[in-house]
């Protein structure tokens, strides 16, 4: 009884002053919430399982993380009370100001026991949204500016390292710049004949991609309206929304999603294309925050249109360099053989590097992997050039070392001032021999039927096209033999060559992947390129040829 007979009833006067209790035990990660608690956090009693890892859905990401350090605290026994204000997500998406407080309790903490362990926090958490005075929630909206701010810089440095469009789509798709913009969804898309063209897409964006892959820009999506009006599209009522899209009644269906915004991608005044954020917990778009989004996807739009012109400009080098290339490969009898290409991935680069197989009489076969030294378009049409001269010279039945001196001699009268290097043998299929010549390129490679292989270290001449005044020794011939089951490979150095390594460690790897590769050749080519050539120098192109004589083949003589 208190004073003049006035009764005190604890849990009215909480539950008046929405207060409510709860006893948490980190060990086991309960966290049990009377009716009080459960109403500040805007749950009910048989939605929620009892567990502080729950609680996840109704505490925004940046909120967890600095609760975390409190939970360490208490844990490593560095404080037995705590105070902190955060905030909470409500059910309508909306967010409002929650305090706790709470005292440790430990237990007999045997010898055994991990740090923390046998403990429990008993407490009370309450609704703050009137405590906080205008001036907190001023200073709390400056530092939720600030974070934006820094957020669309990281974003902004991230995507200047971007050199493809699928750069610019893994940046702003990452689990981490979205969790520093706070969207739920991105979608990307790019002007494409008429269309929008969907080129990323993350979050529960991603399930529109099927219905804007088929749409005309003239149909109404809001990536479509946004490029169409020029400008951004913001919401944040889904029945505004819904009444503008009703089609996408069936995808809000199943989201808590609140706000959205739709902007175009300028550059240069024209439009290339449209970005979709989507928010849960959002319910207004400040004018800073328009400021800011407008000039996230003005960079994003520079960036897209740089990503653009250069991933056309790479397929149209990448097309040239394949067009140069041979169009098929001469299968001969009693042996087979696997090429792989891969174009340089940096810029717009294109090299010289080529692979050649050619029909001999006698089922024999000439084969030649080459790389003419530089990377640009004059290294391909020399290449190209190069590789249709030297199959003449082989074809009219000359040794190796006589195919390298005409060869050197035709690059030398193209007066283009460049050299190359390569490697061309005549294989007889029939016996296992193999002649040999080797201007300046990379050794040979042969892998027997055990999966050991050798690396063979023949006499080299001097690349191709040196000029005649330097005097160059002629090219020797050297000869191995190939048994029935042996492959040989031949490869460009952009397949072993690192800039920050020894060419030996390159070898040496190539080595270890020849020997652990599949038996069988066209996995084994792909084994190789994918562990080597796709970890190496992407600034330079990669070719490899393997040719393998058939275990059945039986020596002639």
């Amino acid at each position: 009884m208190g004073d003049g007979g006035l009764r005190v009833d604890a849990s009215e006067a909480m539950a008046a002053t929405r207060v409510g209790c709860f006893v948490w035990e980190p060990d086991s990660g309960r966290f049990l919430l009377d009716a009080c608690g459960l109403a500040v956090f805007d749950l009910r009693a048989d939605e929620y399982d009892g567990l502080a890892a729950s609680l996840g859905q109704r505490i925004p990401q940046d909120e967890v993380d600095r609760l975390i350090g409190l939970v360490a605290d208490i844990r490593a026994g560095r404080s037995d009370t705590y105070s902190s204000y955060f905030r909470i997500r409500c059910r309508d998406g909306s967010l409002r100001w929650t305090h706790t407080q709470g005292k440790v309790i430990r237990g007999e903490q045997r010898a055994d026991a991990e740090p923390g362990a046998d403990l429990k926090v008993v407490g009370v958490v309450r609704d703050a949204t009137q405590e906080l005075s205008y001036s907190a929630q001023r200073l709390v909206a400056e530092d939720d500016l600030r974070r934006q701010e820094d957020a669309i810089r990281e974003v902004a440095r991230a995507l200047a390292d971007a050199l493809s469009v699928d750069d610019v789509v893994g940046v702003l798709t990452g689990e981490h710049s979205m969790r520093r913009l706070g969207t739920q969804g991105v979608s990307l898309a790019v002007m494409d004949q008429g269309r929008l063209r969907v080129v990323g897409a993350a979050g529960p964006s991603d399930t529109l991609v099927r219905e804007l892959q088929s749409a005309r820009l003239s149909e109404s999506w809001p990536l479509n309206d946004a490029v169409r009006g020029g400008e951004p599209l913001y919401f944040t009522s889904r029945s505004r929304f819904l009444a503008r899209y009703p089609r996408l009644a069936d995808f809000l269906a199943g989201t808590r999603l609140t706000a959205a915004a739709f902007l175009p991608l300028i550059a240069q005044g024209r439009p290339i294309g449209a970005m979709g954020l989507i928010y849960d917990g959002r319910r207004r778009f400040s004018i800073e925050d328009r400021t800011l989004l407008t000039a996230l996807s003005s960079g994003i739009a520079q960036s897209m249109q740089r990503a653009m012109l250069v991933d056309q400009a790479r397929e149209i080098a990448a097309g040239l360099q394949n067009a140069m290339l041979p169009r098929y490969i001469p299968q001969v009898a009693g042996g087979s053989i696997a090429v792989r290409y891969r174009t340089a991935r940096v810029g717009t680069s294109i090299g010289g590097d080529w692979y050649d197989a050619m029909p001999l009489p006698g089922r024999s076969i000439g084969i030649a992997v080459g790389d003419v030294q530089g990377h640009d378009t004059e290294a391909a049409a020399i290449m190209g050039q190069l590789r249709i001269a030297m199959t003449a010279y082989a074809a009219e039945g000359h040794p190796a070392e006589t195919v390298l001196q005409r060869a050197s001699a035709f690059l030398r009268d193209l007066d283009a001032d460049r050299f190359a290097t390569c490697f061309y043998a005549h294989v007889s299929l029939a016996t296992g021999s193999v002649w040999a010549a080797n201007a300046g390129h990379l050794p040979p490679f042969v892998r027997s039927l055990d999966g050991s292989v050798r690396r063979l270290d023949l006499e080299a001449g001097p690349p191709l096209g040196l000029p005649a005044g330097l005097d160059a020794p002629p090219y020797g011939r050297s000869s191995f033999h190939l048994d029935p089951g042996d492959t040989l490979l031949l490869c460009s150095d952009g397949l072993v060559e690192r800039s920050d390594e020894d060419l030996d460690q390159g070898l040496a790897r190539l080595t270890t992947a020849l020997g652990t590769g599949p038996h069988e050749l066209e996995p084994l080519a792909d084994h190789l390129m994918e562990s080597l050539a796709d970890r190496l120098d992407l600034e330079d192109d990669a070719a490899c040829l393997l040719l393998r004589r058939d275990a059945a083949s039986v020596d002639a003589g």
